[in-house]
């Protein structure tokens, strides 16, 4: 069932997303602010946090009465949030962000192409309610 699935991904996007951030934070440490690509790395982190709690609660309310009623919004809504979490992924990749982690980057690109699939699987065959 394709709502499940975007559940499963939706929070291990989130815990990526939180787990990215904490990296951050813990590594920021002694660096410059200015090092990091366009923001520091308190605001990358913060902006991770905000992306997964979105992300997290996108998934919640996806497998509930209301994205069932609401699936083609909900289903635009991951396919974006898919696309930026690849994007940050990305960009951490490349270690533009000081304290990033790899692993965490690697997994954010993964899970945000998946996000991006199944919210356009979720648009192109509707599920029955």
């Amino acid at each position: 069932m394709v709502s499940s699935s975007s559940f499963m991904i939706g929070i291990i996007g989130g815990l990526l997303d939180f787990a990215s951030a904490t990296s951050i934070v813990i590594n920021q440490g002694g660096s410059g602010m200015m090092t990091s690509y366009l923001f520091s790395g308190y605001i990358w982190a913060a902006i991770l946090l905000a992306l997964g709690v979105l992300v997290i609660v996108v998934a919640a309310l996806s497998v509930m009465s209301t994205g069932m009623r609401h699936l083609r919004g909900f289903s635009l809504l991951m396919v974006a949030l898919g696309i930026v979490m690849a994007a940050i992924g990305g960009i951490m990749s490349t270690g533009s962000i000081v304290g990033s982690s790899a692993i965490y980057s690697y997994g954010m690109v993964i899970v945000g192409i998946l996000m991006a699939i199944n919210g356009a699987t979720m648009l192109r065959n509707p599920m029955p309610i």
